[in-house]
């Protein structure tokens, strides 16, 4: 029996689950907002530690990491169980299988192994959420970074600042799955109306851990497309990410985004002073904002850094915010 943690005991019978901000408190027999975490007379049992539900190789690109160690190879693993109830509904990784024969484990020592094997340069945890996993999800980053690999994760902000932190010395980039900029986007497209903790979580991510930020918006009409919530992100991420943090607006799969509406975000996220805004197509180019000098060029998946030199613009000498060392923080 797997024990979280991350908990704190409020009562003889009652102990809290501190891993993401549902903050379930959870008294013997009862499961939390995750679907996969219990409470027991000994504390919070993990019904999925250790257990995948996905592996692949494949390019960071793929995670919409485009600024953060560009054309490397991958590991990619995941669990089970997510924190919003919207995700629990349409994932296919919200519940581990019950016939033991069908679960896959992974020691946290083998992914970084096989990794290493792979002459994959990083990790990167994505399909299930690494606050429900995150006790795993720790045992994990910390091996990597043991045998050199970069580390990353796919999130949608929701865990606790705890459960951050606990990443905070082993954790390089952070692919942030942001639902909109407004109650209403989150409750829609989450199942919460509680979001602005998300928020503390990136700003925290970049300025305490130093770690590489970049947000994913995938748009959907009429939920988070309003152009006042748009402006305000914008902002948001100026203030607390920079002007140099990549932002990737794509169509969503609920009252799906028309390539006009795209083109309107990006345009708004421009005008607002974001330097860095994609679409959603997977060959666009890496442009400097100062002399136009194209950075990284990405054409049918091979991806090269032709006017880099060093962090810099081959014909500027514009500073650029790229993360490609574990050993530059």
């Amino acid at each position: 029996m797997q024990l979280a943690q991350l908990t704190t005991s409020v009562s003889a019978e009652v102990t809290r689950c501190d891993a993401c901000q549902w903050r379930c408190e959870l008294g013997d027999g009862e499961t939390g907002q995750c679907q996969v975490r219990s409470g027991t007379t000994e504390g919070i049992v993990l019904h999925h530690y250790g257990l995948i539900s996905a592996a692949s190789i494949g390019a960071i690109e793929d995670h919409l990491l485009w600024h953060f160690f560009p054309d490397s190879r991958v590991l990619t693993v995941g669990g089970w169980g997510y924190a919003f109830p919207v995700d629990q509904q349409r994932n296919q990784y919200a519940q581990p299988p019950t016939d033991e024969s069908e679960q896959r484990r992974l020691d946290p020592n083998r992914v970084a192994v096989f990794a290493l094997k792979k002459l994959c340069r990083g990790v990167i945890w994505a399909y299930g959420d690494p606050a429900v996993s995150s006790d795993y999800v720790l045992d994990v980053l910390r091996a990597c970074r043991a045998s050199s690999r970069y580390t990353a994760i796919i999130t949608n902000g929701y865990m606790t600042l705890e459960t951050l932190d606990s990443f905070g010395h082993y954790l390089d980039g952070i692919s942030l799955d942001l639902r909109g900029f407004g109650e209403q986007a989150y409750k829609r497209l989450a199942g919460i109306t509680a979001w602005q903790g998300v928020l503390d979580v990136a700003d925290r991510a970049r300025h305490r851990w130093n770690c590489h930020v970049e947000v994913t918006l995938r748009l959907h009409h009429g939920v988070n497309d309003d152009a006042d919530e748009l402006r305000a992100m914008v902002a948001w991420m100026l203030t607390t990410l920079g002007d140099q943090a990549p932002l990737h607006v794509i169509p969503g799969d609920a009252g799906a985004a028309t390539a006009s509406s795209v083109a309107f975000a990006r345009r708004i996220a421009h005008e607002g002073g974001l330097k860095f805004v994609y679409g959603g197509e997977a060959d666009q180019p890496t442009i400097c904002p100062k002399c136009g000098n194209t950075l990284i060029t990405r054409k049918q998946g091979v991806v090269r850094m032709n006017g880099v030199n060093d962090n810099t613009c081959v014909q500027c000498g514009l500073k650029l915010e790229l993360y490609n060392s574990i050993f530059k923080r």
